[in-house]
């Protein structure tokens, strides 16, 4: 008979198994419970889900998966799914499904099936490998993506179809731009021709004005294209190397026609710490400047305008630019200072407006000046006048950053006599020479001029030079020269240089009254100091160097002269309107000219005697060889070195670059200006003659 020990412990353990048995049957629960939740949820979602063991074969697949494939459970078990896998998928998936088995990685892929009934649906399967103590194994999802594909396909095509539009809109407009341009070439180019024939003053207003309506039926053309090419999106920027300095005194030489006879001083200031070369779109930049610069004359009928270029900003490799144009003009109203800028809208919007204008040119200058990473605003009171500010973001040239300016030796410490009733351009005057190591003094009346000189020579510090301007109200330029030409002192054979912002022909008044040399306000900087240089030298007493007899007085040009008349130049031009105006237009500016009518004639002629030519203008579109062939069989037989400037009448994107890739050096559209031309040859045979 067992003890009393052993039938205690027979009961602990007979206890204990009941308690494990009541806890595997909680946990069977648990789970039964687990796996109807995991059911209802497989059952019930829309993508499908399925698990496969090591080899691939289907251990479970719900019912949306049977759906999609279009199986029945038993198939869905039993028959692999990549056997429905369309023809061009199938080697793809299968090659990723193998490496995936292989090393237990994700399978991840779009592919396309045949379902057993013949339609074709996109899905998109997703299984990941889980391991446990049975092995390896994969569980995943298949989503049907049919109508995402044709969202995606349909969105493709639409996306083809504006684009195909948009080419079609590009086309129209490159089109237009040729058909329009191409008689305005001769319009423009014959009008300028005949302003230098011998006009009768009637004629001469009717030719003026049948130039003027010409620019301007070609700026509001300018101004469509732009407009239309920032609209879809089509306007690109350059980044090349250029002057900014240059650039201001470019674009006041060229609004400087506007004022015309009108009492309004142009000035112009640059920052003494502009960098000497930028990186940018020297065209979109001047396109700013020139069309904020160009609005103040027909706003400003006294006082002045002012266009100041500074630096705002800097980083490691950029610096932004802030051009400010301030005029004494009417002023524009509080209401309308944001409104302008906006496309079709104007201060005045009145038919009976007094200044003329599409209201698109604020419009254009706003929007590329934002896609220059700056802005344009205003600022004004009626009555008073406006500045409009202009800022852009440029990059630094690595290899020209800022620095003083090249003087020559003979300019530091030299003592001059700056004479100007306006106290803003005589400030201007005296912050560039002094920046040039020379002693300016400034005087604001022309009947102080002669008691300076006086005294300055008495007191042993004599002035070597004085610079006058030529419009002063109480003794102009003309009258200071000769009562210092006419003195008896020794000041009398001082270096006289003449500053004149009027239109009319000064430099023959200037000489007689006794200048040494003339320049047109605002003069350039380097303009300046070259003139100055020259004028030191050749009528210095302190020099070694004498003027010749009868010497003329310098202007800027006469420098030139020579240089010009030497310049060859092969023009490639099929239109025979165009050959006799480049024939006339080139030759009038003391260059030769040889004409070629089409490609294979341009490249027999320069390729029999290069030395013969310095520059070749070569029209794009000509019959037997364009200019691109023409301009690549010239580069294929070796001759590098020879400028070619190509010529066409499209204006669209793509066409510059078009040309610089077939080996042409620059690009000039029509209808062809006369200083367009010359500042092609000046960029690409003066200036390096003079290297």
């Amino acid at each position: 008979m067992p003890s009393a020990a052993t039938i205690l412990e027979l009961v602990k353990k007979n206890k204990r198994l009941e308690e494990e048995n009541k806890r595997f049957r909680a946990a069977r629960e648990s789970n039964r419970g687990s796996e109807e939740r995991f059911r209802l949820i497989s059952e019930t979602i829309h993508f499908g889900v399925f698990e496969l063991d090591q080899e691939g074969s289907c251990l479970y697949a719900n019912t949306s998966y049977q759906k999609i494939f279009g199986l029945s459970l038993a198939e869905s078990l039993t028959r692999d799914w990549r056997e429905l896998l369309h023809d061009d998928d199938r080697g793809a998936v299968f090659a990723n499904w193998a490496a995936a088995l292989e090393k237990m990685a994700t399978f991840s892929m779009d592919c396309r099936i045949i379902r057993p009934d013949g339609t074709h649906r996109w899905v998109h399967v997703h299984s990941e490998p889980v391991f446990s103590d049975e092995g390896g194994r994969y569980t995943g999802t298949v989503e049907d993506i049919t109508d995402r594909k044709q969202a995606e396909e349909e969105l493709k095509k639409a996306k083809e179809t504006a684009e195909s539009a948009n080419m079609a809109k590009s086309q129209f407009l490159a089109n237009m731009s040729h058909e329009i341009r191409t008689p305005m070439n001769g319009v423009i180019g014959f009008t300028d021709l005949l302003l230098d024939t011998g006009l009768s003053d009637v004629q001469l207003d009717y030719t003026q004005t049948i130039k003027r309506s010409g620019i301007a039926l070609l700026s509001l053309i300018n101004d469509i294209l732009d407009f239309s090419k920032i609209e879809s999106g089509e306007l690109d920027f350059e980044a090349i190397e250029f002057d900014p300095e240059l650039l201001a005194y470019d674009v006041c030489d060229l609004v400087r026609p506007k004022i015309g006879t009108l009492p309004v001083e142009l000035l112009c200031r640059i920052d003494d710490n502009m960098p000497a070369m930028v990186q940018g779109d020297p065209l979109r930049f001047r396109q700013v400047v020139t069309n904020l610069l160009g609005n103040a004359p027909k706003f400003t009928e006294s006082g002045e305008i002012e266009l100041a270029l500074l630096v705002d900003e800097e980083t490691d490799d950029q610096v932004k630019l802030h051009a400010i144009i301030r005029d004494t003009g009417i002023g524009i109203p509080k209401d309308k200072l944001t409104t302008i800028f906006e496309p079709f809208q104007q201060a005045d919007g009145s038919t009976t407006r007094k200044y003329g204008g599409t209201g698109l040119g604020l419009s254009i200058c706003k929007q590329i000046s934002n896609l220059m990473g700056g802005d344009v605003w205003v600022e004004s009171r009626v009555g008073e006048g406006s500045i409009f500010h202009f800022t852009a973001w440029l990059g630094k040239c690595a290899e020209k950053q800022a620095s003083p300016a090249m003087v020559p030796v003979s300019l530091k410490d030299v003592r001059v006599l700056v004479v100007d009733d306006n106290v803003a351009n005589a400030k201007i005057l005296k912050q560039v020479l002094d920046a040039s190591g020379m002693q300016t003094t400034p005087v604001y009346r022309g009947g102080d001029v002669l008691a300076t000189l006086e005294d300055s020579f008495a007191r042993g510090v004599p002035f070597a030079l004085c610079i006058s301007d030529i419009r002063m109200p109480d003794m102009d330029g003309f009258a200071v020269a000769r009562q210092i030409r006419s003195s008896s002192a020794s000041f009398s054979k001082i270096a006289l240089i003449a500053l004149s912002g009027a239109l009319e022909r000064d430099a023959q008044r200037c000489e007689k009254a006794g200048f040494n040399g003339f320049l047109s306000k605002p003069a350039r900087r380097e303009k300046l100091l070259q003139m100055i240089g020259r004028v030191l030298c050749d009528y210095s007493p302190d020099n070694d160097c004498q003027p010749e007899p009868n010497e003329k007085i310098h202007t800027q040009y006469s420098v030139r002269e020579d240089l010009k008349h030497s310049i060859r130049i092969l023009m490639a031009e099929d239109n025979p309107v165009n050959q006799k105006l480049a024939m006339l237009m080139l030759g009038k500016a003391g260059y030769k000219v040889e004409v070629a009518s089409n490609g294979i004639e341009a490249v027999e002629k320069y390729t029999a005697t290069p030395d013969a030519f310095d520059l070749i203008f070569m029209d794009v579109q000509m019959p037997e060889m364009d200019g691109k062939a023409a301009t690549q069989a010239i580069r294929q037989k070796g001759f590098d070195q020879v400028p070619i400037i190509a010529m066409t009448a499209h204006a669209m994107k793509g066409d510059r670059e078009m040309c610089l890739d077939a080996g042409m050096n620059d690009y000039i559209t029509k209808p062809i200006k006369r200083e367009a031309v010359f500042a092609i040859i000046e960029k690409n045979v003066l200036n390096k003659e003079r290297i």
